[in-house]
């Protein structure tokens, strides 16, 4: 997972463009969570996904540790662009998958999905959850990635604003997809950590299929060019649901009725062919990276 710490009164200025990557007003669902302390004066930052308007679906890594750093809040944002005076939500708590671990050499990431609640909910439904096994047969489809990560590898402006890009699913690997966009250069980056892969209907996201977990850097780099590797969300389906109330799509399909009418389907912008990388920083936020970044062939994000 990579961190970035800064004042707040210095992360105000406008975002450079993604890389490859289509910034987007669409998906309100798609929030931005920043940990914080209780002034707000030092944060770091992933994505997460509305479930519910009071219960967002994260990655546990983006919750674990956070008092280790003396960051006591999480702070919601629903929007497009985050500035240093935007309205935020307080998380009442959060927490982890009971069976969440990394291993010590941080190589190893099992259950990476966390949950964060707000006393004061969201006027918005939420995505349902995927309720089918992805198997071997959807190699090649593309799920769509929405996050606030990086617009490169060395680009510090993790947090500014929600990005865009559809992935090909390349492989399965346990309980992870696996996508990468070849020489299309689409990829997730730094601060997309706990964003969904969104199933795609018609070219609509019509549900949370994966959340985003590590990249894995196949050439030398840690955005561009690197594969996403995300917890399928079908493996987990009962812990989010009995926690949450979340809806999968199978209910969503199964209420809409017989013409498919409504069926989880929303008026999403359409991506074009380019990517996603993108979240703030400055200040701090350079050691606690360097803290963080897992070394080897993977990176949680």
């Amino acid at each position: 997972m990579w961190f970035s710490a800064a004042l707040a009164v210095a992360m105000a200025a406008a975002p450079p463009p993604i890389v490859n990557g289509t910034p987007t007003d669409d998906y309100p669902e798609v929030v931005l969570l920043r940990h914080t302390t209780a002034d707000g004066s030092v944060a770091f930052v992933c994505t997460g996904t509305l479930v519910t308007p009071a219960a967002v679906l994260t990655a546990a890594h983006c919750l674990d540790e956070v008092e280790g750093y003396d960051l006591t809040q999480v702070r919601v944002f629903s929007g497009s662009v985050w500035t240093a005076t935007a309205p935020e939500r307080q998380a009442s708590r959060w927490e982890m998958h009971p069976d969440y671990s990394v291993s010590d050499d941080g190589l190893q990431i099992e259950a990476d999905l966390g949950l964060v609640w707000l006393d004061d909910p969201y006027t918005l439904d939420g995505y349902p959850i995927n309720a089918d096994p992805i198997t071997a047969d959807d190699v090649g489809t593309a799920f769509r990635y929405v996050g606030w990560g990086s617009s490169s590898d060395i680009a510090n402006d993790q947090g500014y604003a929600k990005r865009v890009v559809d992935i090909p699913l390349v492989d399965l690997e346990g309980e992870f997809i696996l996508a990468n966009d070849g020489d299309n250069g689409g990829a997730t980056c730094g601060g997309d950590s706990g964003g969904p892969a969104f199933e795609l209907d018609e070219g609509r996201a019509v549900a949370i299929a994966a959340v985003h977990s590590f990249g894995r850097d196949d050439d030398a780099t840690i955005c561009a060019g690197s594969t996403s590797g995300d917890t399928r969300a079908d493996l987990y389906l009962d812990w989010i649901v009995e926690a949450t109330g979340a809806a999968t799509d199978a209910a969503v399909a199964e209420e809409a009725g017989p013409s498919g009418d409504g069926g989880g389907k929303r008026d999403d912008a359409e991506p074009d062919d380019t990517a996603t990388c993108g979240l703030p920083g400055g200040g701090r936020g350079a050691g606690l990276m360097l803290l963080a970044a897992l070394t080897g062939l993977r990176r949680r994000r």
